[in-house]
């Protein structure tokens, strides 16, 4: 009776995994660029999330939804103008996010509102261009995963590694 019990659960065990593997989602850079802060920012502040620039120059670089699949986007532009690595404070920060079934969201941060800056479902499309909305000390894309104020860093743990250089087909994490 005991094997038949340690069986049962393996076998459940197994289960859970394949289909928590069937369901994982890949995320694929917004644009080509430098890693420049992971877990942590270049002050030792925690930052849970992966920042990826391509240099100073904002506008230049279309920022393209970064989940593999075809998902659905909400898009909250809070600019009318280009804010280019000034920022102008979190009431400047435009953002594109998908929340997943089980709550947690992804969040896409500090892009330039262009024609492509509206709801939509899509895969891998544009979003805006790399810019420097919100609170920023430059232009660059900010991808962030979270649920109820908790951050979670997993998502990217082993795939990128700060000062890497990546494209749009660099797997910058998956979830």
């Amino acid at each position: 009776m005991r094997h038949m019990k340690k069986m049962t659960l393996a076998g459940l065990a197994s289960l859970m995994l394949l289909s928590t593997s069937a369901s994982a989602v890949t995320v694929k850079a917004p644009h080509p660029g430098t890693v420049t802060a992971l877990t942590y920012s270049s002050s030792g502040a925690f930052h849970g999330a992966v920042d990826v620039t391509s240099g100073d120059v904002c506008n230049s670089w279309s920022v393209h939804a970064v989940l593999v699949g075809s998902y659905s986007w909400n898009i909250t532009i809070n600019t009318t103008g280009i804010y280019c690595g000034t920022g102008g404070g979190s009431s400047t920060q435009n953002e594109a996010k998908h929340v997943f079934a089980d709550g947690w969201t992804l969040r896409l941060w500090h892009f330039i509102k262009t024609a492509a800056s509206y709801d939509k479902t899509c895969d891998r499309c544009a979003l805006g261009n790399e810019g420097g909305t919100g609170n920023v000390t430059g232009p660059h894309s900010h991808i962030q995963v979270d649920k109820s104020g908790t951050k979670d860093t997993s998502w990217y743990s082993g795939y990128v590694t700060k000062g890497e250089y990546v494209d749009r087909t660099t797997t910058i994490g998956v979830l």
